[in-house]
């Protein structure tokens, strides 16, 4: 594993951005200073909903914010970032295009205008481009990871409009790395037997918990995320290896035999220590190996056929911690189907 090839990518909930000052725009500011200062990912992507009512002050707002990154960043369209303006016309002239895609490190980052019809819908265009999207990244050897507004499950609302039929079509037909969306206001991981998605929690009207951001790391089959609230001051850790099972799609994607752990820590205090524990037995020591990641050998070859729970928690020089706790699959025979699942289950919203 070589820690240069890991594409890591910041992602900031919806900001629905009105005046400055304002609770949700300070968590923005502390955000884009996490981005320049902390995380230094490869890029960072607004999710969408950047903004309240589409008003040229409020994007005025975003573009200050946006100006201040030291980092390249995209905007996705959000229904408030349209709001009176279907076409989008507002965001088009102050922001760009709302779709595109980007190639770092053997993924392919496909951005998606998911408000071409109200509520959401994709254009007839729009998916003839998606597809061949797709297609021209499996024939480069690119995974694709799918960055969208609206979430396909969202609770309470359809994801159903114009086109959702044709991008379902392409998302079960071809194999697609992750998919992340903002729009729910909560924070959620889920899988459909087929996908893994991810939904950020909202910085404007956050739901189930404080306002933040998700960093997300891609390197090879490895999918791995995080919250991070914007009050968090202490190291922030991502387990990066093994994948969480319930980011697992495929035998890909679980453990088989001797394998290792690895997880990123960004701290901006020196580390002094990091250590990992399986399944709640003895702590273990981990090493560091470069770009600040942090591995350890994982006997998996001595784990039961099941998931089993991983914590790897980090120290810095202060006395500050953070961790990062998963579950992940092992199966000697290499034998794995997905099982649909979301965590948190959400059954009731205040929002869409």
């Amino acid at each position: 594993m070589n820690p240069d090839d890991t594409v890591t990518v910041l992602i900031p909930g919806d900001l629905h951005l009105t005046e400055a000052g304002l609770p949700n725009h300070a968590a923005a500011v502390r955000t884009v200073a996490d981005a320049n200062e902390l995380i230094r990912p490869d890029f960072v992507q607004f999710i969408g909903d950047n903004v309240q009512d589409g008003t040229d002050e409020q994007f005025s707002l975003l573009s200050d914010l946006c100006a201040r990154l030291r980092v390249p960043w995209f905007a996705l369209v959000g229904d408030h970032d349209a709001q009176g303006d279907p076409a989008a016309c507002r965001f088009r002239a102050r922001v760009g295009d709302p779709c595109g895609s980007l190639s770092v490190r053997g993924f392919r980052f496909v951005r998606l205008n998911t408000q071409e019809a109200h509520p959401v819908g994709l254009s007839a265009r729009q998916m003839t481009w998606f597809r061949a999207e797709v297609d021209a990244a499996r024939a480069a050897g690119e995974r694709v990871v799918v960055l969208q507004h609206n979430y396909p499950y969202q609770i309470w609302e359809d994801f159903a409009g114009a086109g959702t039929d044709a991008w379902r079509e392409v998302v079960q037909t071809r194999r697609v790395h992750a998919i992340v969306s903002g729009h729910t206001h909560y924070w959620q991981l889920a899988n459909d037997g087929r996908n893994a998605a991810v939904a950020v929690r909202s910085i404007g009207d956050p739901e189930g918990g404080p306002p933040g951001y998700a960093v997300a790391a891609f390197h090879g089959e490895d999918f791995a995320v995080a919250y991070r609230p914007v009050d968090d001051c202490g190291p922030l850790v991502l387990v990066t290896h093994p994948r969480e099972a319930i980011l697992a799609t495929g035998p890909a994607h679980v453990v088989t035999s001797a394998d290792e752990v690895r997880a990123r820590v960004w701290s901006a205090e020196p580390v002094r220590a990091v250590g990992l524990c399986v399944d709640g037995g003895a702590w273990v020591p981990m090493g560091p190996c470069g770009n600040g990641f942090w591995r350890a050998p994982l006997p998996g070859s001595r784990l039961a056929k099941g998931v089993h729970r991983l914590v790897v928690r980090a120290e810095d020089g202060t006395g500050g911690a953070g961790a990062h706790e998963v579950e992940f699959a092992v199966d000697p025979t290499g034998r794995y189907t997905a099982v649909p699942m979301v965590r948190p289950l959400v059954t009731s919203t205040a929002f869409c």
